[in-house]
């Protein structure tokens, strides 16, 4: 692929990158005082170096030569929202091919939809005549939920099949005057413009929702898809970039609420956006500041009564705020990557702390339970894992890695690898939250799992509701026959203890044992040997 360069030699960003690098004609973008800002290596080759060039220059050089050079000009809008030419030099090319180069650049290879440069255009476009006409433009930001799934069970070949077929019905739901563009991945954006106000955009967002429903038929299959969607309203004051941004957040938003649904960009989601960028450059001070610490909560044997593990919980004194909870903090880490140097720092401590416990009560056979984000199973985690028990002296074996079904969810393939790696140097394999996810006995199936962990969503209503009681005693039941063991979480009383050993459940932690403690009182009620 041909490279693209920009004013000073700098490479320009990501997106005009893909776009000009692809191109394979000499193509120069110049602003609007005629000076060159991007080129591709063909128009290097063609019309010399641009440094310190400008239009007049640019077109002697094509006068001067004896091909001769051909210039062809249109305007755009670049991908900041910026007024640019782009300039298209060719040396005898035909029209029909002039125009087959110019569709590339603006449309997505596999859609045939707009691509992100000519969606900046239209949007841009829109604005202006909204600023004339006074009504708004809607800008509906759409992901498919769990894309990912289609690629790892059917193939990529069906992935880029259902893309297309998305496309299609999106472009059949939408008006005449709006515009359907691909954005990227699994990521669809409409504009539509003339918009009264936020009843009439979601009326649309609504008919966008319903050209999905019906399923897709993929190699003889059919497929049910659904899509979180976001949408911000704006006029002539506004920018393709805000817009664009704003309905991302609302459909971030609409994702946190449980996917498959649209939300309006509002005030209360502005504030969500503010204080997660808050919390990126407060966490960023943390890591750096050694803010961040461990607690450990027990883990009981329901036949002995006694402690034979402990969680290692993350927690956050933040020096204004106080205590942040993970809740707030760990999203942000995994959409920023700081997941990463936080759970290395988890383990790490956790990895320590065993290796005390072990010098200081050795009497205690305990192991050690940390939570894993999907980041960190597509990176390094199994080297990771043997570096850090190997430096702090502990077994492999005494180790469990807590996932969520979500993350499995996030790479099956990439997961199942991954997970069989971890069980082959000995560590054992938990899967958090169990049964208010998705294909959790599919999972027990397919995954090399050790341990279930039973949401509280179950263990509240045991001793009270009969249906949590017939949930979790089918849970340990298929648990038993898998031999694979089983914590519940979130035990809080009596009744729910009591519940727990009449339907043989083997383990358990909750605040009616012992909330998460720092390792000294961990450690002191290692010595005062509890039972319960």
């Amino acid at each position: 692929m041909s490279g693209a360069k920009a004013a000073g030699g700098r490479l320009v960003d990501g997106l005009a990158l893909d776009v000009i690098g692809s191109i394979p004609v000499a193509l120069v973008a110049v602003d609007g005082t005629g000076t060159p800002v991007w080129w591709n290596d063909e128009a290097e080759t063609l019309l010399g170096d641009l440094t310190d060039s400008d239009m007049a220059a640019i077109s002697a050089r094509a006068a001067a030569d004896p091909g001769p050079i051909h210039l062809r000009t249109a305007v755009g809008i670049g991908p900041a929202g910026s007024p640019m030419t782009w300039v298209v030099a060719t040396e005898g090319a035909s029209e029909e091919v002039l125009e087959a180069f110019a569709h590339q650049a603006l449309h997505d290879h596999l859609t045939g939809l707009p691509n992100r440069l000519l969606l900046n255009d239209r949007i841009q476009q829109a604005l202006s005549r909204a600023g004339r006409s006074g009504a708004s433009v809607a800008v509906t930001f759409l992901d498919l939920d769990h894309f990912k799934l289609i690629n790892d069970t059917q193939g990529h070949a069906a992935g880029d099949a259902l893309l297309r077929a998305v496309a299609e019905r999106l472009s059949a739901a939408i008006r005449e005057t709006d515009t359907v563009a691909r954005f990227g991945g699994d990521e669809f954006v409409v504009v539509c413009e003339d918009v009264t106000g936020p009843d009439e955009a979601m009326d649309l967002v609504e008919r966008l929702r319903r050209a999905l429903v019906a399923p897709f038929h993929l190699q003889g299959e059919d497929v049910y898809v659904s899509a979180s969607l976001g949408v911000a309203l704006g006029g002539a004051a506004d920018t393709a970039e805000g817009l664009l941004r704003d309905a991302d957040a609302a459909m971030y938003q609409a994702k946190v609420e449980g996917r498959a649904r649209a939300e309006i960009f509002d005030d209360a989601i502005r504030t969500r956006v503010a204080r997660r960028r808050d919390i990126e450059r407060a966490l960023r001070r943390a890591l750096d500041e050694q803010q961040l610490s461990v607690v450990y909560q027990p883990i009981v044997s329901l036949d002995a009564g006694w402690i034979v593990g402990a969680e290692a919980l993350v927690r956050w004194r933040h020096p204004d705020e106080g205590v942040i909870l993970p809740g707030e903090f760990i999203p942000v880490a995994e959409e920023t990557g700081l997941v990463g140097p936080i759970g290395e720092l988890v383990l790490d401590e956790a990895c320590r702390q065993l290796s005390r416990w072990r010098t200081e009560v050795p009497h205690v056979p305990l192991f050690m339970s940390v939570n894993v984000s999907a980041r960190e199973l597509r990176g390094h985690i199994v080297d990771t894992v043997m570096c850090t028990a190997a430096r702090h002296g502990v077994q492999p074996s005494s180790l469990a890695l807590e996932i969520t079904e979500g993350v499995l969810m996030d790479d099956v393939g990439r997961c199942l690898a991954t997970l069989q790696e971890l069980k082959r140097i000995g560590v054992q394999i938990a899967i958090d939250d169990f049964g208010v996810g998705y294909s959790s006995l599919g999972y027990l199936k397919r995954f090399p799992i050790d341990i279930i962990k039973v949401d509280r969503a179950f263990i509240s209503g045991l001793g009270t509701d009969a249906n949590d009681a017939a949930i979790v005693s089918a849970i340990a039941a298929i648990a038993r026959a898998l031999r694979v063991s089983v914590i519940a979480e979130g035990v809080e009383t009596p009744d729910q203890l009591y519940a727990l050993r009449r339907i043989s459940c083997q383990q358990a932690q909750g605040f009616h044992f012992a909330r998460p403690m720092p390792p000294a009182e961990f450690t002191a009620l290692l010595h005062a040997g509890p039972r319960w």
